[in-house]
């Protein structure tokens, strides 16, 4: 299982990824979508 919890990323004064948890078993496949140079 892989978790994580309360995520935030900053590019500088950018804040890309906001307070973001999520956690993934054995099996499960998670995808970030967004437009091309959006930090994912």
């Amino acid at each position: 299982m892989v978790t994580a919890t309360d995520v935030t990323k900053y590019y500088g004064l950018l804040r890309a990824v906001d307070g973001i948890s999520f956690e993934l078993h054995k099996g499960e496949v998670l995808g970030f979508l967004g437009p091309n140079g959006a930090g994912k």
